[in-house]
């Protein structure tokens, strides 16, 4: 059972990546915010004027072990994007949010963690990192920006998986973009 154990402990070190968060926004996009959070609004964002908004493939950075996460996990925080930004999809133009985003760094947590009876509530060590900008129309100037490491510790989940709580941080994420473009937007269930 340990020698399994082990062999589940390297095999998910093997998946997790290893590369640090790097920067997709551009880099003449000013940032406020430190360490795991940053982000930018431009005073001229106004969403009720835009006729809809246009959600890019979002971008893997970071290459993961595990193939099947590497393509589930952009689609579902391009998924999330769209769904929680409440706003029409339209094709990329003028008066249209163009999002694009990246997963820039994603580890799971420490599966050993994970495994067996009286299993932890919160994550132990895993962390994911995005990076999500918007521009007014294609080649629009960046009108709000997001960089954003979420660690897993601070997540809690009924259940424990080690990639669920990497699925919880991208939606996280993607609410806090929307709420960044839409100021007062509120989501089911909140206050």
């Amino acid at each position: 059972m340990r020698t399994l154990l082990f062999v589940i402990a390297l095999c998910a070190a093997a998946c997790a990546s290893s590369t640090p968060p790097q920067r997709f926004i551009p880099a003449d996009v000013a940032l406020v915010g430190e360490g795991d959070k940053a982000s930018f609004r431009a005073a001229t964002l106004d969403a009720s004027r835009l006729r809809g908004a246009c959600v890019e493939k979002t971008q893997m950075l970071v290459k993961l072990g595990d193939h099947k996460r590497a393509e589930s996990l952009p689609r579902e925080l391009q998924s999330n994007l769209q769904s929680f930004l409440g706003m029409k999809s339209a094709p990329a133009g003028a008066g249209v949010l163009v999002v694009r985003s990246a997963i820039t760094g994603a580890r799971p947590d420490d599966p050993l963690a994970d495994l067996g009876a009286g299993q932890p509530q919160r994550g132990d060590g895993g962390y994911t990192s995005v990076e999500i900008y918007a521009t007014d129309g294609p080649d629009g100037p960046v009108v709000a920006a997001l960089r954003e490491t979420i660690r897993s510790e601070k997540l809690t989940l009924d259940g424990d998986a080690a990639w669920a709580r990497t699925e919880k941080a991208l939606a996280e994420a993607a609410g806090r973009f929307a709420k960044l473009v839409r100021p007062g937007l509120k989501f089911p269930g909140e206050r």
